[in-house]
């Protein structure tokens, strides 16, 4: 993959053209005073002023639980009777390029999609989630078998890189133990909640706290479907790590 071609369609990387494309969404991403700072994150894409411009960027109003666009509250935050996760932010909307090129990076491993996607990742975290003091980074884990099969966990190479950026430490502290079906093969949202019930254990590594006992968890995934995966993790740290804690998801797709 040449470091001169655009991600999003293979064209000539032309840094003058796109300016303008650039200086238009760090504009809506970012307030006057932390301009500079999206302003140098987001021109850092390898995207072409075009693709730039159709990144499917959530820029509206969304649900305050989850992110979904739309209304405070979704119908499905709405209905959680014991929420585990602080809240969820995601950055895309995920559509055919954005699989396409997740599956790419997921299957291959290619260097400059890894670079790609943890800038978004830290696009996402200086939009949403800057303000607050985390203790440290964490990861959804893969099934042995599956980590076996691919080779790598691609959100371990993303949350490296991240947690480079932000002095933000990484701990692995969880465990995949139970071997689920892909979201594909699932029959709708509780099938998804039930399948994911006792999916993680304890990996044993200690969680940094703060003098007051509590802690905050910043848990990463690539894609938020349901939420499912994400609180059944959250709920497997605070079981073992305590209760005085809040956890914080961020994906690049939602």
């Amino acid at each position: 993959m040449r470091n001169d071609t655009c991600l999003g369609c293979g064209g000539h990387l032309n840094e003058r053209v796109k300016e303008s494309a650039v200086r238009s969404l760090a504009g809506q991403l970012a307030s006057r005073t932390r301009y500079p700072v999206m302003y140098r994150l987001v021109a850092g894409l390898a995207l072409c002023g075009i693709c730039m411009n159709q990144l499917p960027v959530m820029l509206g109003p969304s649900c305050l639980q989850c992110g979904r666009e739309g209304s405070q509250l979704c119908s499905d935050c709405h209905n959680i009777t014991a929420e585990t996760l602080q809240s969820n932010r995601s950055l895309l909307r995920y559509n055919e390029w954005g699989k396409n090129l997740l599956s790419t990076f997921k299957y291959r491993g290619e260097e400059r999609l890894a670079a790609f996607f943890a800038k978004l990742l830290t696009i996402a975290f200086y939009r949403y989630y800057e303000g607050i003091a985390f203790d440290c980074i964490t990861t959804v884990p893969l099934h042995a078998q599956r980590l076996q099969e691919r080779g790598f966990n691609q959100v371990d190479l993303l949350a490296k890189r991240l947690s480079a950026d932000l002095g933000i430490p990484v701990r692995s502290l969880l465990v995949r133990t139970k071997m689920t079906a892909k979201l594909s093969q699932q029959a709708g949202r509780t099938a998804r909640v039930e399948s994911m019930e006792g999916a993680f254990s304890w990996a044993g590594e200690r969680v940094p706290k703060n003098m007051s006992g509590s802690y905050r968890v910043l848990l990463l995934d690539d894609i938020y479907t349901t939420g499912s995966t994400l609180r059944s993790c959250a709920k497997t740290i605070l079981a073992h790590a305590g209760p005085h804690g809040s956890i914080y998801s961020l994906t690049i797709y939602r």
